[in-house]
């Protein structure tokens, strides 16, 4: 209990047991706030090493010891009995404010002691790099008043939890949910789950700690235990009582976004729908989790093809982003745990693309040209659906150079990573193309930033096709001749390919074509003068690119022949020269005869001329 006269407007603190360099990030991150608020930093140490200690001691106006004894509200009621400032503000020893400036003007005002409780953003980020990240409103402020204390071994929170609150439009990045390994995300969490368990034994009537527990179970992909737990504690949440049901109704629909979230994990299609149709017709929570079922929903429905009523799902959706999502007191006052991520820009990507989908299906572009400018392509990770992507080819196969596929299309080439998609696509599709669909597809870049590179991209992937429907080549000069052509032809576009890389020293993966056609050109240039290095060469390609298996099957037939026909002359040029005179006599025979019309004597005489090669060199013609 914090009965001290306030001798400052605000106390800043943390708890700290870190690594020096995230601790003094955090402390570097509080100073533009210490220098323009009457403040202090007060700093309780639960067990910092030296490097920690000396860190701390940098910054604090205070520093305190404190045991760890495995209770984060005891710990943070130590810490708020220390404070000095009529108003508290904590941060967590891995978080740091990445700007000040809403924190500062807040303090600034004269009203701001009339506020009892508050907070600020959480920015978790989901990669090390901090490419992908989820805001999430925490409750880290409060006035400091003799009845102000926390509550909770873990996950902790203030009471009174009730009265005049403010959320800064501050966030404090935080990678502490990000781990190096599977083990690390199992060990943080089997801390918290048996001190979660336990007061769930001790106040089971409080749903903060199944609540707290779900996000555990989530964290631990632990789907089964989820879905039970969760709908538990929508059942028991669900027993109307007018004095609690304020209360009762957010974490009703926490509950059913987590029951959603299992459902849709484990695959069970048939319980989500049902769950969605029944709150649907008669729902019993707010409308921003609603919305997150309704989510869950629209990707079920579109998986099975159920496209009347996933656009139902994805109309309430969006209904639901335009009249809640936009509105941070409202997202605030129905958010909570797992309903708060119900408008992610993924989800609203996938909602997109789900609508534009089932339009371009029935060949409606009106859907195509009013959502695509809405997918967040400048995002620094970005996700498209598949069936979006797969579709959006398939209509460019169809349609060619249309100017409402082209518009798309040009925005697969604002960034490295899009293009790679759409050429990957492309990839994945082009062999159940026809020739004239895949000519289509090539010209339904015109006109965007990928012209040039997809044209030639196309372009191979059809000299691909061609290869494939080629069975047998007669001559060995004319499939070298063809190969030579593919090869430079993906030579062309992996220069092209490669200029997207904007750091000269960063690798320049190749890609499948491309080593394969340097496998062709290297052999090339050893078949004549190194039969051992050539045939190691044209061994490795097999496989590379599964569609020009025959025709490197054919260039090992015919490169065999070739050998033979050189060692038969290098070991008897005479004889090699009369067969050859020969050959060409009987070809020219067999032209006159053909041109005569006696195509029965033209086949018979080349069977003979081909008996007669055999015999003596083992190979088909000296005419290589």
């Amino acid at each position: 209990m914090n009965n001290k006269p306030k001798t400052k407007l605000l106390t800043i603190s943390l708890l700290c047991c870190g690594r020096p360099d995230t601790t003094e990030r955090c402390l570097k991150s509080l100073m533009p706030i210490r220098e323009a608020i009457d403040s202090e930093i007060q700093v309780v140490d639960t067990g910092c090493s030296k490097e920690t200690r000396a860190v701390i001691e940098k910054y604090a106006d205070e520093v305190f010891d404190f045991v760890w004894c495995n209770d984060f509200a005891k710990a943070r009621n130590f810490q708020l009995d220390q404070a000095n400032g009529k108003m508290f503000l904590f941060i967590d020893d891995d978080e740091w404010f990445l700007d000040t400036k809403y924190i500062i003007d807040f303090f600034k005002q004269p009203d701001c002691t009339s506020y009892n409780i508050g907070g600020y953003f959480q920015r978790n980020y989901l990669d090390f790099d901090a490419k992908e990240y989820s805001d999430i409103e925490v409750v880290r402020m409060c006035s400091v008043t003799p009845k102000t204390y926390f509550v909770g071994k873990v996950h902790e929170y203030i009471e009174p939890s009730y009265g005049n609150a403010m959320f800064m439009d501050a966030r404090a990045g935080h990678f502490g949910y990000v781990y190096a390994s599977e083990e690390e995300n199992r060990a943080h969490s089997m801390r918290n789950i048996p001190l979660l368990k336990e007061m769930m034994e001790e106040n089971p009537e409080n749903f903060r700690w199944p609540y707290q527990l779900a996000q555990e179970y989530k964290a631990l992909k632990e789907f089964d235990k989820l879905y039970e737990l969760c709908k538990d504690g929508f059942e028991r949440a669900s027993v109307y009582n007018e004095e609690e049901e304020n209360e009762n109704i957010r974490y009703r629909g926490s509950f059913i976004c987590g029951m959603a979230l299992a459902l849709y994990e484990l695959d069970r299609q048939d319980d989500l729908i049902e769950l969605y149709k029944t709150q649907g017709a008669k729902p019993t929570i707010l409308q921003l989790p609603l919305a997150y079922l309704a989510y869950f929903a629209a990707s079920v429905f579109f998986k099975i093809k159920d496209n009347e009523q996933c656009k139902i799902a994805c109309e309430y959706y969006l209904k639901t982003y335009e009249e809640v999502g936009k509105d941070q007191a409202q997202m605030f006052i129905q958010g909570g745990l797992f309903a708060s991520e119900a408008f992610t820009s993924t989800k609203l990507n996938m909602v997109y693309c789900f609508l534009m989908t089932m339009g371009l299906e029935q060949n409606d572009f009106a859907p195509l040209i009013h959502y695509y400018r809405r997918i967040s392509w400048n995002d620094r990770v970005v996700r498209l659906n598949r069936g979006f992507l797969s579709m959006i080819v398939k209509k460019a196969s169809e349609y060619g150079n249309k100017k409402e596929i082209r518009n798309v299309l040009n925005k697969f080439f604002t960034t490295n990573g899009f293009r790679m998609l759409i050429e990957n696509e492309i990839e994945r599709q082009y062999q159940n193309l026809t020739e004239e669909e895949l000519e289509r597809l090539g010209t339904a870049f015109k006109g965007t930033e990928g012209e040039k590179e997809l044209k030639l991209f196309v372009e191979i992937r059809l000299m691909e096709k061609q290869f494939s429907g080629i069975e047998y080549w007669e001559s060995y000069n004319e499939l070298i001749d063809a190969l030579s052509q593919y090869a430079n032809l993906t030579a062309q576009w992996q220069e092209i390919h490669d200029s997207w890389l904007l750091d000269d020293d960063e690798v320049k993966p190749l890609d499948s074509t491309t080593i394969l056609s340097n496998g062709i050109k290297q052999f090339i240039q050893l078949s004549d003068n190194d039969i051992t290095a050539s045939l190691t060469t044209l061994k490795n390609l097999f496989g590379i690119r599964p569609s020009l298996t025959d025709a490197l099957g054919e260039l090992k037939r015919l490169y065999a022949e070739r050998i033979k026909v050189y060692q038969a002359k290098a070991d008897n040029p005479e004889k090699f020269e009369e067969m050859y005179q020969l050959e060409e006599s009987v070809l020219h025979q067999i032209a006159d005869l053909d041109a005569a019309g006696k195509s029965d004597e033209a086949i018979g005489a080349y069977q003979q001329l081909v008996g007669i090669m055999q015999n003596t060199f083992g190979v088909d013609t000296l005419h290589i």
